[in-house]
C-alpha cells in the first residue's frame, strides 16, 4: 500500500511518500480531522493511498481530470433562510439517526470571527440560532468554500457527501443502528464497507496501525466510505435532492451517494497489494 502523510507548516507542507501522479483514475474520500484533512484514495489501477493534508488544496496537484474528490463538509450555503434541502432530505432517510445531520450555516456566518458574532449573523439572516457544532466546522467550511470559489478546476471534481447517508445507501437504504463512536457501530460500518470492497477492512487496519497524529478511527471510516462512493460507476451516483439547487455563488447544495441496486451491477475494482 502506498501512503502519504503531509504535515502543515508555517510556509506550506512537508511531504513524505507523496501519492503517485500517474494517469490512473483515483476516487478520493476526505474527512476533516484534528490535523487538517484525512484522505483515502482508491483506484482500479494503483494500490490504495492515504494520508493527511493540512489544507484541502494541497491534494489538488495529485488530482487528474477524471478523478473524484468526495468530501464530508457542507458545500453550497443559503443566504436568507435556514436549512438546506439536502440536509432535510438526508434526515428523512436516516430515521433514528437524524441528529448526525446538522443544518449548514448561512453564508454570512463565514465572515464571523467569534461564536457570539456568528450567532448574531445567523439570527439576522435567517432568525435561527447557530449551534456550537456548526460553528466548530466553520473554519473548514470557509476553507472549502474559498477554494471552490477561486478554483474552477476544483469545482469539477470536489463534491459533498455525508458519511451516514453513504452508509445508509450501501447498507441497502438502512441507517446504521449505532454511533460510529461505539465499538459495535464501528464494526457495523466495517462490515458494510467490506461487503462492497473486500480490502476495505485491511486498508482501515493498516491506517490504524500507523497511529497518525490527529486522526481518529471515525475519520478513517468516514473517509473510506466517501472514497468507496467516489469509486462507484458514475451511472450509480445519486444526490439529495434529486435536482440540487445552486447557492448564490453557483455552488450545488447536494449530498452524493451510490444507489445500491445499480452498484450491485457494477462491482467496485481496486488494486490491492496487501
Amino acid at each position: 500500500m502506498s501512503n502519504s502523510v503531509q504535515e502543515g507548516t508555517g510556509d506550506g507542507i512537508q511531504e513524505r511518500n507523496s501519492p503517485t501522479e500517474d494517469a490512473g483514475f483515483k476516487a478520493i474520500g476526505v474527512d476533516g480531522c484534528r490535523s487538517g484533512w484525512f484522505y483515502v484514495a482508491l483506484s482500479p489501477n494503483n494500490p490504495p493511498e492515504w494520508g493527511v493534508v493540512s489544507r484541502l488544496e494541497y491534494l489538488l496537484p495529485k488530482v487528474g481530470g477524471s478523478d473524484r474528490v468526495f468530501v464530508d463538509i457542507p458545500i453550497g450555503l443559503l443566504t436568507e433562510q435556514s436549512g438546506r434541502t439536502c440536509d432535510r432530505e438526508a434526515r428523512l432517510k436516516l430515521k433514528g439517526r437524524t441528529s448526525c445531520v446538522f443544518s449548514a450555516p448561512v453564508r454570512s456566518v463565514l465572515g464571523a470571527t467569534t461564536y457570539e458574532e456568528a450567532k448574531i449573523r445567523s439570527k439576522a439572516a435567517c432568525d435561527t440560532k447557530l449551534t456550537k457544532q456548526a460553528w466548530g466546522l466553520v473554519p473548514k467550511i470557509r476553507e472549502v468554500d474559498t477554494l471552490l470559489c477561486q478554483n474552477d478546476n476544483a469545482k469539477r471534481f470536489v463534491r459533498e457527501v455525508h458519511p451516514e447517508l453513504c452508509f445508509w445507501a450501501l447498507n441497502g437504504r438502512k441507517p446504521m443502528s449505532k454511533s460510529k463512536k461505539e465499538d459495535f457501530g464501528f464494526e457495523e460500518r466495517l462490515r458494510v464497507l467490506t461487503t462492497w470492497l473486500p480490502c476495505a477492512e485491511n486498508v482501515i487496519a493498516e491506517v490504524q496501525s500507523k497511529k497518525i497524529r490527529g486522526v481518529l478511527r471515525d475519520d478513517i471510516v468516514d473517509a473510506m466510505v466517501a472514497a468507496v462512493t467516489a469509486l462507484a460507476d458514475p451511472s450509480t451516483l445519486r444526490t439529495v435532492p434529486e435536482n440540487p439547487p445552486l447557492d448564490s455563488l453557483g455552488l450545488p447544495m447536494e449530498m452524493v451517494y451510490a444507489d445500491p441496486d445499480l452498484l450491485a451491477k457494477h462491482p467496485l475494482k481496486v488494486a490491492w497489494d496487501g
